[in-house]
């Protein structure tokens, strides 16, 4: 029998997380580690699906990770090491989405920390945890896209071909400046922090596919919109069930363990490659 692939999914306790950890865990080729704010709702999340599929104790594990968080961080890629070693695969799905109509940089901060800078964060330190040929699969979403810019200069800087990380994080910076001093209008952003940092981390998993490590490695590195998927985030209007939400990044996980050229560093929607 053929070893399992372990896969790490941050913040699988609930919504796309979950729905991806449940799909993957009715195939009987993955070990699943559940990266989770809460130990206790991962555990519970945990006991159901092996109660549901009647499987062994050792294929769903539970960390504890909050990616808002550096010692969070630290402390999770500390304990992965000792309990685990290395992964297949990465999936970054933790996330966050502000509720009401505020938007100031309050909650331009609040949204970026976990969906921009933590999440880049636990990529790059994970990077030497995952084994050749392993893939990192961040979701993304279709709100992350250059549409809802209002200045053709800002598309320009976003779809540059050759972006790199630092472009990426200076343009992070000048939203975040400009919301502080409210002329982010007129310089073309959208009154929109969840849209942006998920803009934000579309690009940047472009320029991840230029990391020297990845290459080195040959990680597959892709990002990826679920839908509109009826979840806590984006409530009971949305479209789509989680089970639904679940195929795209369930596709990118199944695909050959091998860097397609066409493929790399692109953002995914309902299983095909779409421009940002």
């Amino acid at each position: 029998m053929q070893a399992l692939k372990t896969v790490v999914i941050t913040g699988a306790n609930k919504g796309i997380g979950f729905g991806i950890l449940e799909n993957l865990i009715q195939k009987q080729s993955y070990k699943i580690i559940m990266a989770c704010r809460s130990l206790e709702l991962a555990q519970k999340s945990r006991t159901k699906l092996i109660e549901k599929y009647n499987i062994s104790q050792d294929r769903i594990d539970t960390i504890e990770l909050d990616i808002s968080n550096s010692d969070s961080i630290d402390k999770f890629i500390q304990e992965f090491t000792t309990r685990f070693h290395q992964a297949d695969i990465l999936i970054n799905n933790a996330a966050v989405a502000v509720k009401s109509d505020d938007f100031n940089l309050e909650v331009v901060q609040f949204t970026f920390k976990p969906n921009f800078y933590g999440t880049i964060e636990l990529t790059e330190k994970f990077i030497p945890l995952l084994t050749q040929n392993g893939k990192i699969i961040t979701v993304g979403s279709s709100a992350g896209k250059t549409k809802y810019l209002k200045s053709d200069d800002l598309v320009k800087r976003f779809k540059n071909p050759n972006i790199t990380r630092e472009d990426v994080f200076k343009l992070a910076e000048e939203f975040q400046e400009h919301v502080k001093n409210n002329t982010y209008e007129q310089n073309g952003w959208p009154s929109w922090g969840y849209g942006i940092s998920k803009l934000l981390i579309n690009t940047y998993v472009k320029t991840l596919a230029q990391n020297a490590e990845v290459k080195n490695k040959s990680l597959q590195v892709y990002t990826c919109c679920p839908g509109w998927v009826k979840t806590d985030m984006a409530g009971d209007e949305a479209e789509l069930t989680i089970d639904q939400g679940a195929l795209t990044p369930v596709y990118l996980v199944e695909l050959p363990h091998e860097v397609n050229p066409d493929y790399q560093g692109q953002f995914f929607y309902l299983q095909k490659v779409e421009e940002l």
